[in-house]
């Protein structure tokens, strides 16, 4: 009778379906495991792949390839993992490798490379000592046994790795290195805490509000009867969303199950961490990619290894093997940042659901401002709905003063510090209150332009403007990265009247010291934050009344809880409004929202100075007035007549590549063969070819298809058509599918 573990199916994390099926040697059968890792032959190299099924060989059996070896003591995947992430391989149309790829952590995937191994005929010959006839092995290849050949022929060269190896001393071998994984501790001593310890400035447990109260023992209700169970918490800002979580969790941990906890931002991981320590104890673990690959690969370890009861993490965070998990919870629900854009997209807040429902768990989607998506979802009764609809000190929402920049024919010039905003100021720093101000743009000037001939300085790579940072002295790309000195001259017509133009964060903080010499001042934003803990230095001191105003870029509004903020100004209110996407008027909403939202905290004394050149806009004006559902109803109108989500269901289809006309001939083809494909049908409606609004970005020419459909399987066999048909393969060139994009740019 045949052994069932003889052959395997492996997936290995490259852009390709897969699985392909190995025989096991029968030394190795004992440890084949689902999810385990494997070493097995490649096109012509020696990769890691992971076990993710039993094969019955369709070719010959001598034709099947061996794999090498099964090297790692635990499986890197649980079974459950496995299969929500072959539920995703399907649901995004993306090849089941490159979801693997995405999923694990750096290193697990690592290709081999040919290592010395020192025979016993070696240690023998050698000792730690010997030579023959001036041939001396290195001593870091004698004391551990192993070495990389690229190193050992540097030390000896390649004569004498020849004549080591035809004495019998050394053999080669194909390994895939383990990455050191020194997790640092200086970076959160706290989380590497045993399973189960407490922390010593453990918190209080506060008094829940009614509404926070009933809103847990909801939450509470679907922990005891288990099951899947997926909530939206629609908490205004500063109503308690974060104790409701802690509570939930609490109750979870006394099922003997797990959490998963996901933030918007790297950069709230910390400060979530602290506060989830502080009222949970140990057992905790972060997971995000400000960690370096080495402590990416720990935790997760740490985490299969079932060390772990709680997990905090960002985007990524979604892949962490947690075993027995008994609720997920994604905080500020609706944040863009949640989905990756990249060759692999996906959406962290979806794929919440899709793990929630597949575990068996409760899903926690929260925010004062929730997506359309969740809250239409909400609406029909595929999520509870459980509302905070009053600040947990018990005060109202901050007032808001909508100020006219039209009618301040200076504000630009002066860096949008209208007079009433720096009276305002005044007043709070006087009151000893702390200040904020918002603009959503980096550097000092935004853009560089010649009044002679009105040449604009771009970025050769991107179709963007470069921004000037004076400081610096130079102009830079914030899509690449490109920078390039401030010139004296114009290029195109070599004139001398070169004008910047336009404010960023870096000008705001310079006119402010100007108007408020005695005020601490300090600035947060990309060109701040270079490294982590520069963001957190910041922060700290904000939060411990070191800094009086602080200036910067969205990184200001993600859901930062600082009590002393008694003003908050939103210098220009409409930078994002007029993008050609859909969802523009959203973020608007939800960013100007968020951003009022950090002050009055823990008193009634909170103010909003919204400045703005379109006072009449319908998302300034709902956002003005705290107004959720009056915005919803009224941007909903156009988006169900032009079946936009969440009325409607999208695939966009991007093609990318350094060669401008080869980018824009793939996506006419591919047009063109979705129309024949579709034929007379009017399920699906195409829009395009087109370049994208951002032509270009990176060095790569970008065109793309938008698919839409009012049901999501007609969209979706069209373009799985197309795939099958092999229309999404070129040479030279990228074609990535989004399925339900987020950004059409």
């Amino acid at each position: 009778m045949s052994d069932p573990r003889e052959f395997i199916d492996v997936s290995i994390p490259l852009p390709l379906d897969g699985p392909f099926t190995y025989r096991v040697p029968e030394g190795l059968r004992e440890r084949v495991e689902i999810g385990r890792r494997v070493l097995a032959p490649f096109r012509n190299k020696i990769r890691a792949g992971f076990i993710v099924g039993f094969g019955s060989p369709e070719a010959g059996v001598d034709e099947i390839r061996e794999v090498t070896d099964i090297p790692d003591e635990d499986p890197y995947l649980t079974p459950t993992l496995w299969q929500f992430l072959r539920w995703m391989s399907s649901y995004y149309l993306i090849p089941t490798g490159l979801v693997l790829k995405t999923a694990l952590p750096p290193g697990s995937d690592r290709r081999s490379k040919p290592w010395a191994i020192l025979t016993p005929e070696g240690r023998r010959w050698f000792g730690g000592m010997g030579d023959d006839r001036g041939l001396t092995l290195p001593n870091k290849l004698v004391r551990s046994g192993v070495m990389p050949r690229k190193d050992l022929a540097d030390a000896i060269g390649e004569g004498g790795v020849q004549k080591a190896l035809s004495k019998g001393w050394i053999l080669f071998e194909e390994r895939i290195a383990r990455p050191r994984t020194s997790l640092r501790k200086r970076e959160l001593p706290e989380l590497l805490n045993p399973v189960g310890t407490r922390s010593a400035d453990q918190e209080d447990v506060p008094e829940p509000t009614p509404h926070q109260k009933a809103a847990y023992e909801q939450i509470k209700e679907a922990v005891d009867s288990g099951g899947f169970k997926p909530f939206l918490l629609f908490g205004v800002t500063g109503s308690g969303k974060t104790e409701v979580y802690l509570r939930a969790i609490t109750e979870v941990l006394a099922h003997g199950k797990r959490a998963l906890v996901l933030v918007p931002e790297i950069a709230l991981t910390p400060q979530s961490a602290r506060r989830f320590l502080r009222r949970l104890g140990g057992g905790l673990a972060l997971f995000h990619s400000g960690l370096t690959p080495a402590q990416r690969l720990d935790e997760w370890r740490r985490i299969r290894a079932g060390k772990v009861n709680v997990v905090i993490g960002a985007r990524s965070g979604i892949f962490v093997p947690l075993e027995n998990l008994g609720l997920v919870i994604v905080d500020e629900e609706h944040d863009p940042s949640y989905k990756q854009e990249d060759s692999c997209p996906y959406n962290a807040r979806d794929m919440a659901l899709a793990r929630g429902k597949l575990e068996g768990a409760c899903v926690i989607l929260g925010s004062a401002t929730p997506s359309f998506e969740t809250y239409v979802n909400a609406r029909r009764g595929k999520i509870t709905r459980l509302d905070l609809p009053k600040r947990h000190h018990g005060g109202g929402l901050p007032t808001v003063q909508v100020v006219d920049l039209k009618e301040n024919r200076d504000a630009l010039r002066n860096a949008y510090l209208t007079p009433t905003l720096l009276t305002e100021v005044e007043e709070a720093l006087a009151r000893k209150e702390q200040v904020v101000l918002f603009l959503n743009r980096r550097g000092f000037d935004t853009f560089a332009q010649c009044r002679s001939c009105g040449h604009v300085f771009k970025c050769p790579n991107c179709d963007i403007s470069l921004t000037h940072h004076r400081n610096a002295r130079h102009l830079l790309c914030h899509l690449c990265g490109f920078s390039r000195a401030s010139p004296p001259l114009c290029p195109a017509c070599a004139g001398e009247k070169l004008f910047f133009g336009g404010v960023g964060t870096q000008k705001v903080e310079e006119m402010l010291a100007k108007q408020f010499p005695e005020a601490r001042i300090a600035r947060l934003d990309r060109d701040v934050v270079r490294r982590r803990d520069e963001l957190e230095k910041i922060l700290e001191k904000f939060r411990n009344k070191e800094i009086d105003i602080l200036t910067g870029t969205q990184m200001i509004v993600k859901g930062h809880d600082f009590p002393g903020i008694g003003l908050v100004g939103v210098l220009c209110g409409d930078l994002s409004l007029h993008f050609p996407d859909f969802r523009a008027a959203e973020r608007t909403f939800q960013m100007l929202t968020q951003v009022a939202g950090r002050t009055g905290r823990a008193s009634d004394s909170g103010k909003v100075i919204l400045q703005t050149f379109d006072p009449d806009n319908e998302a300034i004006r709902f956002a003005a007035v705290h107004e959720f559902e009056g915005f919803f109803e009224n941007e909903s109108i156009p988006r169900k007549e032009l079946l936009y989500p969440p009325f409607g269901h999208l695939i966009l289809v991007r093609v990318e590549g350094a060669d401008e006309k080869k980018v824009e001939n793939k996506a006419v083809r591919i047009g063109r063969a979705a129309r024949l494909l579709k034929g007379a049908s009017r399920d699906v409606m195409i829009l395009g070819p087109a370049p994208s609004p951002r032509k270009k970005a990176v060095g790569r020419y970008r065109w793309q298809v938008l698919f839409k459909s009012a049901e999501r399987n007609p969209v979706r066999a069209l373009v799985r058509a197309l795939m099958e048909e092999g229309l999404f393969k070129g040479s030279g060139l990228k074609v990535i599918v989004d399925v339900d994009p987020i950004d059409l740019m």
